[in-house]
Protein backbone atom coordinates (compact mmCIF):
# COMPACT_ATOMS: atom_id res chain seq x y z
CA UNK A 1 0.00 0.00 0.00
CA UNK A 2 1.31 3.33 -0.71
CA UNK A 3 0.32 6.41 1.62
CA UNK A 4 0.13 9.80 0.84
CA UNK A 5 -0.31 13.26 2.56
CA UNK A 6 -1.17 16.44 1.37
CA UNK A 7 -0.17 19.29 3.90
CA UNK A 8 -1.50 22.42 3.30
CA UNK A 9 -2.36 25.68 5.17
CA UNK A 10 -5.53 24.76 6.72
CA UNK A 11 -6.16 20.98 5.73
CA UNK A 12 -4.24 17.37 5.69
CA UNK A 13 -5.49 15.43 2.58
CA UNK A 14 -4.40 11.66 3.37
CA UNK A 15 -5.02 8.93 0.84
CA UNK A 16 -4.00 5.44 0.59
CA UNK A 17 -3.91 3.38 -2.77
CA UNK A 18 -3.35 0.10 -3.30
CA UNK A 19 -0.47 -1.90 -6.05
CA UNK A 20 -2.99 -1.44 -8.84
CA UNK A 21 -2.54 2.48 -7.91
CA UNK A 22 -6.25 2.30 -6.94
CA UNK A 23 -7.53 5.08 -4.23
CA UNK A 24 -8.53 2.68 -1.30
CA UNK A 25 -9.18 5.22 1.53
CA UNK A 26 -9.20 9.00 2.13
CA UNK A 27 -10.17 11.89 4.66
CA UNK A 28 -9.52 15.52 5.47
CA UNK A 29 -7.81 16.63 8.82
CA UNK A 30 -7.33 20.32 10.37
CA UNK A 31 -3.68 21.40 9.87
CA UNK A 32 -2.26 21.99 13.40
CA UNK A 33 -1.16 25.55 13.01
CA UNK A 34 1.85 25.77 15.70
CA UNK A 35 1.69 22.05 17.14
CA UNK A 36 4.64 20.22 15.40
CA UNK A 37 4.49 17.26 18.12
CA UNK A 38 0.49 17.21 17.31
CA UNK A 39 1.31 17.02 13.98
CA UNK A 40 3.72 13.99 14.04
CA UNK A 41 1.16 12.53 16.22
CA UNK A 42 -1.59 13.26 14.13
CA UNK A 43 0.37 11.64 10.94
CA UNK A 44 1.33 8.87 12.71
CA UNK A 45 -1.68 8.09 13.86
CA UNK A 46 -3.42 8.00 10.31
CA UNK A 47 -0.77 5.86 9.32
CA UNK A 48 -0.80 3.21 12.02
CA UNK A 49 -4.83 3.01 11.62
CA UNK A 50 -4.19 2.09 7.56
CA UNK A 51 -1.86 -0.52 8.25
CA UNK A 52 -4.74 -2.25 10.76
CA UNK A 53 -7.31 -1.39 8.35
CA UNK A 54 -5.00 -2.96 5.06
CA UNK A 55 -3.13 -5.63 6.87
CA UNK A 56 0.20 -4.52 6.22
CA UNK A 57 2.97 -1.82 6.55
CA UNK A 58 2.34 0.50 3.88
CA UNK A 59 5.42 3.50 2.20
CA UNK A 60 4.72 7.08 3.76
CA UNK A 61 5.16 10.20 0.98
CA UNK A 62 4.13 13.29 2.20
CA UNK A 63 3.60 16.98 -0.24
CA UNK A 64 4.12 20.41 1.38
CA UNK A 65 3.76 23.90 -0.17
CA UNK A 66 7.68 24.71 -0.08
CA UNK A 67 11.33 23.02 -0.26
CA UNK A 68 13.60 21.21 1.30
CA UNK A 69 16.68 23.15 2.64
CA UNK A 70 19.62 22.00 0.88
CA UNK A 71 21.85 21.90 4.19
CA UNK A 72 20.68 20.25 6.75
CA UNK A 73 17.53 18.41 5.20
CA UNK A 74 14.75 20.49 6.53
CA UNK A 75 11.84 21.83 5.22
CA UNK A 76 11.18 25.07 4.53
CA UNK A 77 7.73 25.96 4.45
CA UNK A 78 6.76 29.95 5.31
CA UNK A 79 3.35 29.62 5.69
CA UNK A 80 3.39 26.48 7.59
CA UNK A 81 4.73 27.30 10.97
CA UNK A 82 4.62 23.98 12.52
CA UNK A 83 6.76 21.94 10.39
CA UNK A 84 8.76 25.22 8.76
CA UNK A 85 12.34 24.82 9.59
CA UNK A 86 11.69 21.05 11.07
CA UNK A 87 12.85 17.47 9.94
CA UNK A 88 9.46 16.21 8.90
CA UNK A 89 10.50 12.97 7.10
CA UNK A 90 13.00 11.88 9.12
CA UNK A 91 11.36 12.73 12.10
CA UNK A 92 7.91 10.58 10.92
CA UNK A 93 10.36 8.00 9.85
CA UNK A 94 11.60 7.54 13.36
CA UNK A 95 8.11 7.50 14.78
CA UNK A 96 6.76 5.15 12.30
CA UNK A 97 10.20 2.78 11.68
CA UNK A 98 9.70 3.07 8.20
CA UNK A 99 11.41 5.78 5.31
CA UNK A 100 8.87 8.57 4.66
CA UNK A 101 9.42 10.53 1.29
CA UNK A 102 9.04 13.95 1.51
CA UNK A 103 8.32 16.69 -1.53
CA UNK A 104 6.80 19.90 -3.02
CA UNK A 105 3.70 19.62 -3.65
CA UNK A 106 3.69 20.70 -7.17
CA UNK A 107 6.08 18.16 -7.48
CA UNK A 108 3.98 15.16 -6.17
CA UNK A 109 1.33 17.14 -8.59
CA UNK A 110 3.26 16.39 -11.29
CA UNK A 111 4.70 12.84 -10.12
CA UNK A 112 0.93 11.93 -9.72
CA UNK A 113 0.51 13.21 -13.27
CA UNK A 114 3.77 10.93 -14.73
CA UNK A 115 1.93 8.02 -13.05
CA UNK A 116 -1.24 7.01 -15.44
CA UNK A 117 -1.89 10.90 -15.65
CA UNK A 118 -1.68 13.45 -18.28
CA UNK A 119 2.11 12.92 -18.75
CA UNK A 120 2.29 9.19 -19.06
CA UNK A 121 4.67 8.12 -21.08
CA UNK A 122 6.40 11.45 -21.56
CA UNK A 123 10.41 11.38 -21.86
CA UNK A 124 9.99 14.86 -20.32
CA UNK A 125 6.80 17.03 -18.64
CA UNK A 126 6.23 20.66 -17.22
CA UNK A 127 4.21 20.93 -14.80
CA UNK A 128 1.99 24.34 -13.71
CA UNK A 129 -0.28 24.59 -11.27
CA UNK A 130 -2.57 27.73 -11.34
CA UNK A 131 -4.06 28.55 -7.96
CA UNK A 132 -3.59 31.03 -5.31
CA UNK A 133 0.16 31.35 -6.51
CA UNK A 134 1.66 29.43 -9.51
CA UNK A 135 3.83 26.06 -8.69
CA UNK A 136 5.94 23.98 -10.78
CA UNK A 137 7.56 20.96 -11.24
CA UNK A 138 10.02 19.61 -13.76
CA UNK A 139 10.37 15.42 -14.95
CA UNK A 140 13.00 14.30 -16.75
CA UNK A 141 14.67 11.17 -17.56
CA UNK A 142 12.24 9.07 -15.61
CA UNK A 143 12.18 11.14 -12.37
CA UNK A 144 11.28 14.16 -10.51
CA UNK A 145 14.27 16.68 -10.88
CA UNK A 146 14.65 18.88 -7.76
CA UNK A 147 17.54 20.83 -8.62
CA UNK A 148 20.79 21.56 -5.87
CA UNK A 149 18.25 23.93 -3.97
CA UNK A 150 15.27 21.94 -4.45
CA UNK A 151 13.86 25.29 -6.15
CA UNK A 152 13.91 23.39 -9.94
CA UNK A 153 10.08 24.01 -11.26
CA UNK A 154 9.60 27.47 -9.59
CA UNK A 155 8.53 29.04 -12.44
CA UNK A 156 6.05 31.61 -10.22
CA UNK A 157 8.93 33.44 -8.90
CA UNK A 158 11.07 34.02 -12.11
CA UNK A 159 10.07 38.01 -12.95
CA UNK A 160 7.86 38.77 -15.63
CA UNK A 161 9.40 39.05 -19.02
CA UNK A 162 10.39 42.25 -20.17
CA UNK A 163 8.68 42.25 -23.71
CA UNK A 164 5.24 42.31 -21.59
CA UNK A 165 6.00 45.06 -19.34
CA UNK A 166 6.63 46.60 -22.51
CA UNK A 167 3.59 45.86 -24.32
CA UNK A 168 1.86 46.62 -21.14
CA UNK A 169 3.27 49.47 -19.39
CA UNK A 170 0.55 50.34 -16.70
CA UNK A 171 1.03 46.89 -15.38
CA UNK A 172 0.70 46.58 -11.38
CA UNK A 173 4.35 46.40 -10.28
CA UNK A 174 3.48 44.07 -7.28
CA UNK A 175 5.27 42.49 -4.49
CA UNK A 176 5.28 38.94 -4.39
CA UNK A 177 5.02 37.27 -0.86
CA UNK A 178 8.65 35.96 -1.49
CA UNK A 179 10.10 39.47 -0.85
CA UNK A 180 10.61 40.40 -4.59
CA UNK A 181 8.89 42.65 -6.98
CA UNK A 182 7.27 41.25 -10.17
CA UNK A 183 7.59 37.94 -9.86
CA UNK A 184 5.33 35.64 -12.38
CA UNK A 185 2.84 34.47 -9.98
CA UNK A 186 1.77 37.94 -9.15
CA UNK A 187 -0.12 38.14 -12.19
CA UNK A 188 -0.14 34.87 -13.57
CA UNK A 189 -1.98 33.10 -10.77
CA UNK A 190 -5.94 33.18 -9.73
CA UNK A 191 -5.36 36.28 -7.39
CA UNK A 192 -3.11 38.02 -10.68
CA UNK A 193 -6.35 37.14 -12.72
CA UNK A 194 -8.27 38.89 -9.75
CA UNK A 195 -5.51 41.65 -9.58
CA UNK A 196 -5.76 42.61 -13.13
CA UNK A 197 -9.20 42.59 -13.05
CA UNK A 198 -8.95 45.24 -10.53
CA UNK A 199 -6.06 46.95 -12.31
CA UNK A 200 -8.80 47.36 -15.25
CA UNK A 201 -12.13 48.09 -13.52
CA UNK A 202 -10.97 49.45 -9.65
CA UNK A 203 -13.41 46.20 -8.18
CA UNK A 204 -12.64 43.12 -6.90
CA UNK A 205 -13.79 39.84 -8.13
CA UNK A 206 -13.65 35.91 -7.96
CA UNK A 207 -11.25 34.83 -10.64
CA UNK A 208 -14.78 32.32 -11.21
CA UNK A 209 -17.01 35.70 -11.23
CA UNK A 210 -14.18 37.22 -13.63
CA UNK A 211 -14.60 34.43 -16.09
CA UNK A 212 -18.56 34.27 -16.00
CA UNK A 213 -18.33 38.04 -16.76
CA UNK A 214 -16.62 37.21 -19.41
CA UNK A 215 -18.55 35.22 -20.87
CA UNK A 216 -21.41 37.55 -20.16
CA UNK A 217 -19.85 40.14 -22.58
CA UNK A 218 -18.30 42.37 -20.47
CA UNK A 219 -15.39 44.09 -22.18
CA UNK A 220 -13.12 44.55 -19.24
CA UNK A 221 -13.57 41.27 -18.43
CA UNK A 222 -12.03 41.07 -21.50
CA UNK A 223 -9.54 42.89 -21.58
CA UNK A 224 -8.39 41.68 -18.25
CA UNK A 225 -8.59 38.15 -19.11
CA UNK A 226 -6.56 38.84 -22.55
CA UNK A 227 -3.86 40.49 -20.50
CA UNK A 228 -3.73 37.62 -17.88
CA UNK A 229 -3.54 34.98 -21.03
CA UNK A 230 -0.82 37.42 -22.62
CA UNK A 231 1.16 36.68 -18.99
CA UNK A 232 0.57 33.31 -19.19
CA UNK A 233 2.00 32.48 -22.61
CA UNK A 234 4.87 35.14 -21.71
CA UNK A 235 5.79 33.30 -18.53
CA UNK A 236 5.39 29.92 -20.03
CA UNK A 237 7.40 30.16 -22.95
CA UNK A 238 10.47 31.36 -20.63
CA UNK A 239 10.20 27.84 -19.20
CA UNK A 240 9.75 26.01 -22.33
CA UNK A 241 12.84 27.74 -23.70
CA UNK A 242 14.67 26.47 -21.16
CA UNK A 243 13.03 22.80 -20.77
CA UNK A 244 11.36 22.05 -24.12
CA UNK A 245 9.37 19.15 -22.71
CA UNK A 246 7.32 17.21 -24.79
CA UNK A 247 3.71 17.80 -22.38
CA UNK A 248 2.68 20.71 -20.15
CA UNK A 249 0.42 19.83 -17.69
CA UNK A 250 -1.87 22.31 -16.18
CA UNK A 251 -3.27 21.94 -12.53
CA UNK A 252 -4.68 23.91 -9.80
CA UNK A 253 -7.92 25.94 -9.41
CA UNK A 254 -8.29 27.51 -12.73
CA UNK A 255 -6.88 24.98 -14.77
CA UNK A 256 -10.28 23.70 -15.93
CA UNK A 257 -10.90 26.44 -18.23
CA UNK A 258 -11.52 25.98 -21.67
CA UNK A 259 -9.77 29.16 -22.69
CA UNK A 260 -6.29 28.22 -21.35
CA UNK A 261 -6.01 25.33 -23.83
CA UNK A 262 -7.75 27.32 -26.73
CA UNK A 263 -5.72 29.96 -26.40
CA UNK A 264 -2.11 29.12 -25.32
CA UNK A 265 -1.07 27.60 -27.94
CA UNK A 266 -2.50 30.56 -30.38
CA UNK A 267 -0.15 32.68 -28.01
CA UNK A 268 2.78 30.97 -26.98
CA UNK A 269 4.92 31.33 -30.67
CA UNK A 270 4.62 35.01 -30.04
CA UNK A 271 7.46 34.45 -27.35
CA UNK A 272 9.35 31.65 -28.70
CA UNK A 273 11.89 31.32 -31.52
CA UNK A 274 10.42 30.78 -34.66
CA UNK A 275 9.64 27.04 -36.00
CA UNK A 276 9.26 25.95 -32.38
CA UNK A 277 7.25 22.76 -31.93
CA UNK A 278 4.78 23.54 -29.45
CA UNK A 279 4.44 20.91 -26.57
CA UNK A 280 1.24 19.34 -25.93
CA UNK A 281 -0.94 21.48 -23.22
CA UNK A 282 -3.16 18.87 -21.09
CA UNK A 283 -5.43 19.30 -18.21
CA UNK A 284 -4.39 17.43 -15.20
CA UNK A 285 -6.23 14.10 -15.14
CA UNK A 286 -6.26 13.36 -11.34
CA UNK A 287 -7.83 17.41 -10.51
CA UNK A 288 -7.38 18.33 -6.84
CA UNK A 289 -6.22 15.02 -5.62
CA UNK A 290 -3.27 15.00 -7.59
CA UNK A 291 -1.20 16.37 -4.68
CA UNK A 292 -1.75 14.11 -2.41
CA UNK A 293 -1.67 11.14 -5.03
CA UNK A 294 1.53 11.95 -6.01
CA UNK A 295 2.96 12.15 -2.50
CA UNK A 296 1.75 8.55 -2.18
CA UNK A 297 3.69 7.50 -5.06
CA UNK A 298 6.75 9.09 -4.08
CA UNK A 299 8.13 5.98 -3.24
CA UNK A 300 7.91 4.82 -6.65
CA UNK A 301 11.05 6.76 -7.45
CA UNK A 302 13.14 4.61 -5.28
Amino acid sequence: MYYGFDIGGTKIAFAAYDGALSLRHELRLATPKDDYEGLLSLLADQVRQADVRFGMRGSVGIGFPGIINAQDGSVVAANLPAINGRHLGRDLAARLDRPVAVDNDANCFLWSEVQGGAADGAASALGMTIGTGIGGGIYLNGRIHQGRNWLAGEIGHYPLPGTLLLKYPDLPRLRCGCGRLVCFETLASGNGLERLYHHYTGERQSGQQIVARLEAGEEKARAAVDCWLDVLAAGLACALSTLDPEVVVLGGGLSALPILYEQLPVRLPGHLLPGVALPAIRQARFGGAGGVRGAALLNLTT
